[in-house]
């Protein structure tokens, strides 16, 4: 029987980590001192690094790169780039606008941002190359690490003048202008085309949301999909006194979530290719006939659906359901979680993710981002990993013969291929393993035992005469014979 407790195929790249780290800084030229042992760490990961302070605007994002052993950080007018042991690699500045959330394209190793100049209109997806900074104080516009491309369709629905009065608020909330209450763009994140858990790999903006209590047209999440493959053409560098417009002409999806009041919109956005899901991490809402959650999910494989859009006077678009889990509003229907993940939440496989928060200091703006563990409880929906963390049950993970999780108290062993079927069933796919003081096995009725199998049952032992399950030694003409 095997003894793995990782669920799934993509376990190993966990135990790769300490190697792909100790070659990344090989070759970025850089020696980390040397880090405390498995105390402080689980699996390669540490369990919480802290991050500043700068002398700069809050902590917006972060990005973790675990094959080549790099953390990004966006606070706002600075990126800041660390091992995974938090020692800083380099940093850069120099924006005087708004950097927001981050995330990192498998297809070129690049890390994407959101950057906003809302007085000037133009709103970028900011590219960084990343294997180019090695040095704290690297300028954005003078170091070429850092390439924008211009995205009008957030430019047309931000500057949309809705009241039809000629004239343009500006940055305001309370004003009828925005279309769908455009503040702008925060969350960034690459994921497959929604309604797919695979295939080609899309660059999802969404917006920033004004919270305006006095419309009735600001309560969805409005979410851009963009295929940047052929991007490179309309790549140009950061000119920040004389904005470019140079972008795709068209997006390649436009997608709503109905959420109910956010404020901003969806600061963080993640791709979990793990639970096939997408996560949205918004500041709360204020509207009081909504639940005003702070965290909302869709579900890979939900399609979309031409659909009316509430409060958008008969206005269709492709809307998204929420996921089928978390806490759910009576009222509205609504579902999401009370779990903070505006600054910062990153998937690292095998439900770990790593979830920031910020923290202020007289030097400044930091961050301690926080190893956490999905658990698929409504109320505690993320658990803090030890150093002896073990994965436990996911609903939607996918387990192979000889996977164990612990559930309820009990070590499980997945006796073939399974996914969402809990622990439990004694017929089912999942056999409790206990094991007496002395490591003989203790009969439970879910454990598969065959011909020659002895047991521990209250206080005899019993020999299997063939193979059985779910029936209790001490029956007669049954499976089992009395030893002693």
């Amino acid at each position: 029987m095997g003894t793995t407790n990782r669920p799934g195929s993509r376990a190993p790249k966990r135990r790769l980590l300490g190697l792909l780290l100790g070659a990344a800084l090989a070759v970025a030229g850089v020696i980390a001192p040397a880090q405390p042992a498995a105390a402080d760490s689980f699996d390669g990961l540490e369990l919480e690094l802290s991050n500043g302070p700068w002398p700069t605007s809050h902590v917006q994002g972060i990005a973790v790169d675990a094959e080549k052993g790099f953390i990004y950080y966006s606070f706002t007018t600075l990126l800041v780039k660390t091992d995974l042991q938090g020692n800083v690699v380099g940093t850069v500045g120099g924006f005087t606008g708004h950097l927001g959330d981050l995330d990192i394209n498998p297809a070129d190793g690049r890390v994407y941002g959101s950057l906003e100049y809302k007085a000037a209109e133009a709103f970028y997806i900011a590219i960084f190359d990343v294997d180019k900074i090695d040095e704290i104080g690297m300028d954005a516009q003078n170091s070429h690490v850092v390439s924008t491309v211009h995205l009008q369709e957030v430019v047309d629905d931000y500057a949309a003048d809705m009241d039809g009065d000629g004239d343009f608020d500006g940055n305001i909330a309370n004003t009828p202008d925005h279309r769908y209450g455009s503040s702008g763009i925060d969350g960034t994140a690459f994921g497959p085309k929604f309604g797919r858990a695979d295939g080609k790999q899309y660059l999802t903006v969404a917006y920033g949301i004004y919270k305006n209590v006095d419309r009735v047209d600001n309560d969805h999440q409005v979410l851009l999909q963009y295929d940047t493959s052929k991007w490179a053409a309309l790549e140009r560098p950061l000119t920040e006194a004389d904005p470019h417009r140079v972008g795709p002409k068209k997006v390649d999806g436009k997608y709503f979530v109905f959420t109910g009041n956010t404020t901003y919109g969806v600061q963080n956005l993640e791709y979990d290719a793990y639970l096939q899901r997408w996560w949205m991490g918004v500041y709360k809402g204020t509207k009081p006939q909504y639940p005003n959650y702070l965290m909302f999910a869709v579900d890979a494989k939900d399609k979309p659906k031409m659909q009316t859009l509430t409060g958008l006077g008969g206005e269709k678009g492709l809307l998204l359901p929420l996921a089928d889990d978390g806490l759910q509003d009576p009222a509205t229907g609504i579902r999401g979680w009370n779990q903070d993940a505006s600054v910062g939440i990153q998937s690292l496989d095998n439900g770990l993710y790593y979830i920031a928060k910020q923290t202020k200091s007289a030097g400044g703006q930091g961050s301690v981002i926080t190893l956490k563990s999905w658990t698929g409880d409504a109320n505690a929906p993320f658990a803090t990993v030890t150093a002896d963390f073990e994965y436990p049950w996911q609903r939607d993970a996918v387990y192979t013969a000889g996977d164990r999780v612990p559930f309820d108290g009990s070590t499980w062993e997945a006796s073939w291929w399974t996914r969402g079927q809990q622990p439990g069933d004694p017929n089912g796919p999942w056999q409790e393993i206990v094991t007496a003081p002395d490591g003989a096995a203790v009969w439970t009725p879910s454990r598969i035992f065959t011909a020659g199998d002895v047991v521990v049952h209250g206080s005899q032992r019993y020999s299997a005469q063939w193979w059985t399950r779910n029936q209790e030694p001490g029956g007669q003409n049954g499976p089992w014979t009395l030893i002693g």
